[in-house]
C-alpha cells in the first residue's frame, strides 16, 4: 500500500472517496510542476535557444513515460488539457472519414464523454451511432455486439476499459478481437480503468485510448494515445503554420509544459506499484459488504467478473442521492452524486427521475478507516 505521506491535499483529514471525479496529486507530481515553472526552461516549443530545447526534451521525455505506463509499442501519446476535449476533437478529425450509412457503436456503461462526442460528430457528417445494451448482469455481453456488427457496416467501437459509476470492467481483448474481425476500430476510454488496472494499449489491442492524469496522481492534463497508423492518417483540424509530424499535429496551440512535467511525474509514480493493488480490492469488498449490512441501502454493484475497478454506487432509502452526499460533506466525508456523467448507464439502471445514485470510490491512498467513517455516516440516516 502507498504511504498516505505523499498525498499533501490529505492534510485536512477529510475522508475522500470522490477519486473517480479527481485524484489527490501526489508529492512528485507537484514537485515536478513546481520545479519546471521555477526553471529557466519556462518557455516554448521549437526555438534555437537552450530554453526552448528544455521544453521540447520534456514533452519528448514525457511521451516515453507515459508511452510506458499505457504500453504504446507504436504510435505515440498526444497531451491535451483533459480527455473530453481531446476526444470531442479527435472524433471531429474521424468524421472527416465518415458519411451517410456508416456506423458507430457507443455503450450504456460508459462517462458521455465517450458517447456525446461521437453522437455529435454522426450528425454533422450523417453517421449513425448505435447503443450496445448493458445486460441483466450490470456487465456488456459481446454476443449483443456481434449482434450490432453483423451488418457490417459499424466503422468504430467506443467502449469504457471500466464504468466510472460501478467499475465493471468490459473484456476488452475480446471486444477488440470481434470487432476488428468486423473491420471495425475500436477507441477504448480509459480514464476511470489507468488508475486501478494494467492499462497496455498493444496488449488489448485497441487503436486508440484516451486516459487523464488527474485520475491517477497527477495534473489536470489528458493524453490520447494512437497507433502510428492513425498518427499518420487522421488529419486533425489545426491552423496552418502547425505543419507537426506525428503526436504534435494533435496538439493545437501551445502545451500546458508545467501539467506535462507533472504527468510524467505521476506516471513515474504509477509504475512504482503493482495493478491492479490488492489493497484497493479489500477496500471495495469492505465498503459493499458494510453497505449491504446497513438498513435501506440499495447497492448497484455489478456481478462478480474477473476484473473490477473500486467505485460503486448506492442510494439510501427515499433520501435524494444529493441530500445523501451533503449529510456525508457535513462528516468530512467525501463522495459524489448524481449521475456523474454516465447518463446512460443511469437511465438503464431505472435511477434517472431518482435523481442518479451517491458514488463512492477507492484509491491507493485510501484505507480502511475512509471507510469506516462513510458507513457511520451513512447509518446515521433515519
Amino acid at each position: 500500500m502507498t504511504s498516505r505521506d505523499r498525498f499533501p491535499g490529505l492534510s485536512d483529514g477529510w475522508a475522500r472517496l470522490d477519486g473517480a471525479a479527481g485524484t489527490l496529486m501526489v508529492d512528485s507530481a507537484i514537485e515536478a510542476m513546481a520545479a519546471f515553472m521555477r526553471s529557466p526552461a519556462a518557455s516554448n516549443s521549437g526555438g534555437a535557444f537552450a530554453a526552448s530545447a528544455a521544453c521540447d526534451e520534456l514533452v519528448e521525455g514525457a511521451r516515453a513515460t507515459v508511452g510506458g505506463l499505457l504500453g504504446i509499442g507504436d504510435g505515440d501519446v498526444v497531451f491535451g488539457p483533459n480527455s473530453t476535449t481531446l476526444v470531442l476533437a479527435y472524433t471531429r478529425a474521424l468524421g472527416r472519414y465518415l458519411g451517410p450509412g456508416d456506423r458507430i457503436v457507443c455503450t450504456q456503461l460508459d462517462h458521455d464523454s465517450n458517447v456525446s462526442p461521437w453522437m455529435a460528430m454522426a450528425e454533422d457528417v450523417g453517421a449513425e451511432v448505435v447503443l450496445w445494451p448493458l445486460d441483466e448482469t450490470g456487465h456488456l455481453n459481446v454476443d449483443h455486439l456481434e449482434e450490432l456488427l453483423a451488418p457490417g457496416d459499424v466503422r468504430w467501437v467506443a467502449v469504457t476499459g471500466a464504468s466510472n459509476l460501478t467499475g465493471a470492467v468490459p473484456p476488452i481483448t475480446e471486444i477488440v478481437a470481434v470487432a476488428h474481425a468486423a473491420g471495425a476500430r475500436v477507441h477504448l476510454d480509459a480514464v476511470a480503468r489507468v488508475p486501478h488496472l494494467r492499462t497496455r494499449r498493444d496488449e488489448l489491442g485497441v487503436d486508440s485510448l484516451m486516459t487523464s492524469a488527474y485520475k491517477w496522481f497527477g495534473p489536470h492534463v489528458g493524453m490520447l494515445a494512437l497507433s502510428a497508423d492513425l498518427l499518420a492518417t487522421v488529419e486533425p483540424y489545426r491552423v496552418r503554420p502547425a505543419d507537426y509530424a506525428g503526436a504534435r499535429r494533435f496538439e493545437t496551440g501551445t502545451p500546458s509544459f508545467e501539467t506535462i512535467a507533472g504527468a510524467a511525474a505521476a506516471a513515474a509514480f504509477l509504475m512504482e506499484e503493482p495493478e491492479p493493488t490488492p489493497h484497493e480490492q479489500d477496500l471495495i469488498d469492505r465498503l459493499e459488504h458494510g453497505l449491504l449490512a446497513l438498513r435501506d441501502v440499495t447497492l448497484y454493484a455489478p456481478d462478480p467478473a474477473d476484473e473490477r475497478a473500486p467505485t460503486t454506487i448506492f442510494n439510501v432509502g427515499d433520501h435524494h442521492p444529493d441530500a445523501v452526499a451533503a449529510h456525508l460533506a457535513d462528516r468530512e466525508v467525501a463522495v459524489w452524486s448524481g449521475d456523474c456523467y454516465a447518463r446512460e448507464l443511469i437511465a438503464a439502471l431505472g435511477l434517472t427521475d431518482r435523481g442518479g445514485a451517491v458514488r463512492a470510490s477507492l484509491v491507493r491512498y485510501n484505507d480502511d478507516t475512509d471507510v469506516d467513517r462513510l458507513l457511520e455516516a451513512v447509518a446515521e440516516l433515519p
